[in-house]
């Protein structure tokens, strides 16, 4: 008897764990990505007008030594809008980014151009998740169900990316160039929202030296009476050589202060 319910509690056991493998499955490469594009499209046309606090730290290093040559510190205020075509105020959107300098190095600095001489990269806000997984641009990419990687984010499930076609452009100095680009990005498991983007961007042609590193890393911000998943940090970094000295340029740029109130991506090096 005693024997009979010790099986039958295993069997038992071996069913829950069974259901529970059941239910914690992954998703397919499809599924997932039906309800990330979802999430994109909400991204470009659902947010409200927003403001919030942007703070970039631009480096000039020396890639011999390490040295930093110059580094630049920007304050801004960085707003999204949605700017409504007039025929059509429910569905003609059109998400647009602006920042307001406010300070350069702590001085004052008004105006809405960037300094001469500082490394920046341009469209990594939202170009970049919406240049990858839109729904117009899924032609452009070919997609994989990636290994998890728990130690970076635990729980999230990833998506390995690689560029197809030569449509997409980055801008250099010297005009626009395609590119080819691989990379991954993580997403939260139960809303299939975007916490990070990780993108190799590999230039054809141009004065870009070697491979371009972009990571975006986002956080949920409340927004009004709503949650959305936008950047908290971007980075990049780049090589290139001028009359033969190896110069290497670092971007990081920070949101916070988040509150209520689409674009190429484009890099440019300091002259």
């Amino acid at each position: 008897m005693v024997d009979s319910v010790s099986r039958l509690a295993a069997i038992t056991g071996l069913t829950f764990l069974a259901l529970s493998a059941r239910a914690e499955a992954p998703p397919t490469l499809d599924q997932a990505l039906a309800r990330i594009r979802r999430n994109v499209q909400a991204f470009e046309t659902q947010i409200p007008d927003f403001v919030c606090k942007e703070r970039i730290t631009s480096r000039n290093v020396a890639q011999k030594t390490g040295a930093v040559e110059k580094e630049t510190i920007i304050e801004s205020t960085f707003s999204g809008r949605q700017k409504r075509a007039p025929a059509n105020q429910t569905t003609g959107t059109s998400f647009t980014e602006e920042r307001q300098i406010e300070t350069v190095n702590g001085r004052k600095s008004p105006g809405a151009a960037f300094p001469v001489g500082v490394f920046r990269l341009s469209g990594g806000y939202s170009s970049l998740l919406v240049m990858i997984f839109g729904a117009e641009n899924q032609a452009d990419y070919a997609f994989s169900l990636a290994p998890p990687t728990p130690d970076l984010l635990p729980g999230a499930f990833a998506i390995a990316f690689r560029s197809t076609g030569a449509r997409q452009k980055i801008v250099e100095k010297d005009g626009a160039h395609s590119f080819k680009a691989a990379g991954r990005a993580w997403f939260d498991p139960a809303s299939f929202e975007i916490l990070r983007i990780e993108e190799q961007i590999q230039p054809k042609g141009g004065e870009l030296g070697s491979d371009l590193p972009v990571i975006v890393e986002y956080q949920p911000v409340g927004i009004g009476e709503s949650r959305f998943y936008l950047p908290s940090r971007v980075s990049a970094s780049a090589r290139r050589s001028v009359e033969g000295k190896a110069q290497r340029g670092e971007f990081v740029a920070e949101y916070s202060n988040y509150r209520k109130y689409g674009s190429e991506t484009s890099i440019q090096f300091p002259e």
